[in-house]
């Protein structure tokens, strides 16, 4: 036998094997380039109803049609901020066939415990779908009509409830906020979702909350509750009659509930900067921002990119962590 023969075999073997991870690459190539090629779950962590759903649903309808695949929202509420399905969908195959929306709580948590969930270091970030304000609604049986008004009755009832969506939601941390910079006792009373707890406000089992305005508009102007404060730096657009905290003489108490795109880590970057180009498009189309703002509260102005959206969410947890250290809610 030729001392060439098993050099060549050995060559043979290499070149084939070079061959089958080029064909392997050009195979996932063309899977990214045909994304998507069926339909595409998307996870809302929190309950139907609520303003995180509402707009899901809006971005996720706009997406089948740009995309031609149906994008099916799936309600996976449960755990502080709504971790649960937050953390099913970390779990999912990074393959871009299982996104979900994240909120500002999401951040928020992670300033909690920092151990546990962390949307910076568990999921890929795509892109904001925009931001809405907060309202603080009280029920209607509260004698007071204004924030000042409020404030004196909180003082001199101390113990006033306020529901939110979950431990280290949005709703959570600005109530703590709110407690902190009034001076006044309030306590905590969690739900699944924020809908669940805008329940309660209307029946008098809780006093207040903390809510987007995309869950509570139609409450309020029936009168379901009464709105005193938004959370927006300047008066909102579809509550105009109704002072900002900032306004009111609260400092630094601007805080915009955003909603944002996600998909499990290791995503891969095609997928990823496609869908922040296609959720950007959306965000711009005339119709669905006049529908959002005008119907749910909810203002898409401007745009993302998968590295923007990160480098903010960075920035958000440096001050939601300077928020929880004051509060005394950070888990040793």
């Amino acid at each position: 036998m030729s001392l060439f023969a098993p050099l060549c075999r050995i060559v043979s073997f290499a070149i084939c094997a070079v061959g089958i991870g080029m064909v392997t690459s050009v195979e996932m190539s063309r899977a990214e380039d045909a994304y998507p090629a069926r339909d595409v779950r998307v996870i809302v962590p929190f309950s139907p109803g609520g303003g995180t759903d509402l707009v899901t649903r809006v971005f996720a309808q706009k997406l089948s049609e740009k995309l031609g695949k149906p994008f099916v929202v799936e309600n996976r509420a449960g755990g502080a901020g709504g971790t649960v399905g937050s953390q099913v969908l970390a779990r999912s195959v990074p393959d871009g066939y299982t996104l979900g929306t994240g909120t500002t709580s999401g951040i928020q948590v992670a300033a909690i415990d920092p151990t546990d969930y962390n949307p910076l270091k568990d999921l890929d970030p795509i892109a904001r779908y925009g931001a809405g304000t907060l309202v603080l609604v009280v029920n209607p049986k509260i004698p007071a009509k204004t924030m000042a008004e409020f404030i004196d009755y909180a003082k001199s009832h101390p113990g006033l409830t306020y529901g939110s969506s979950g431990v280290g939601s949005t709703n959570h941390i600005t109530g703590e906020m709110l407690a902190i910079d009034a001076a006044v006792s309030l306590k905590h009373i969690p739900y699944r979702g924020e809908s669940a707890a805008l329940i309660d406000v209307m029946a008098g089992q809780v006093d207040f909350i903390f809510i987007s305005l995309s869950a509570s508009r139609a409450y309020i102007q029936s009168g379901g509750v009464r709105a005193l404060a938004v959370t927006s730096e300047h008066r909102f657009p579809g509550l105009p009659d109704v002072p900002s905290m900032t306004e009111l003489g609260y400092k630094d108490f601007t805080i915009d509930a955003w909603y944002g795109l996600y998909a499990p880590k290791g995503t891969p970057a095609k997928v990823r900067d496609g869908l922040a180009e296609t959720i950007n498009s959306i965000r711009a189309d005339h119709e669905v921002s006049q529908k959002l703002i005008d119907g749910l509260g909810f203002d898409t102005t401007g745009t993302d990119t998968p590295e923007g959206f990160r480098t903010f969410m960075e920035s958000e947890l440096q001050r939601y962590t300077a928020v929880v250290l004051a509060a005394g809610l950070r888990k040793k």
